[in-house]
């Protein structure tokens, strides 16, 4: 059924029944409301995220460079291998080697800035000497 204008603008419902067009005050501030606890919790999420990237970086950054030294350290022969440390850029590595006979141990720490305090991360490896 059509509704029929009354020339004044408004819209006759045939039906006799008031509809009621768009939303309240009330509907559109609790819209807006939810919204931004929305955007709000999305927000502090992605800083947790980005802190978390950052510290991925640094924790892979520091296994490459242990993974180096320790590379280093089996092509060195066996009875001139021997502790020691330096600093890599933001990276303090220390080794020490243990054992004897047909194998060592190789203790690894890579130490590094991670947002609050240092973090070290430790690498154990066993080197033969034999041939």
């Amino acid at each position: 059924m059509r509704s029929a204008s009354n020339g004044e603008g408004r819209v006759n419902d045939p039906s006799g029944s008031k509809r009621r067009r768009g939303f309240s005050l009330i509907e559109s501030m609790l819209a807006t409301l939810v919204l931004t606890g929305g955007v709000l919790a999305v927000a502090s999420t992605s800083s947790g995220v980005t802190m978390m990237i950052g510290q991925g970086g640094r924790l892979g950054a520091a296994a490459v460079l242990a993974e180096g030294r320790l590379e280093s350290l089996r092509a060195t022969p066996c009875a001139a291998l021997t502790g020691g440390s330096t600093l890599e850029g933001p990276f303090a590595v220390s080794w020490t080697v243990t054992g004897g006979g047909l194998a060592r141990e190789v203790r690894l720490t890579v130490t590094y800035g991670n947002g609050r305090a240092p973090r070290s991360d430790l690498y154990v490896a066993i080197i033969s000497c034999g041939i």
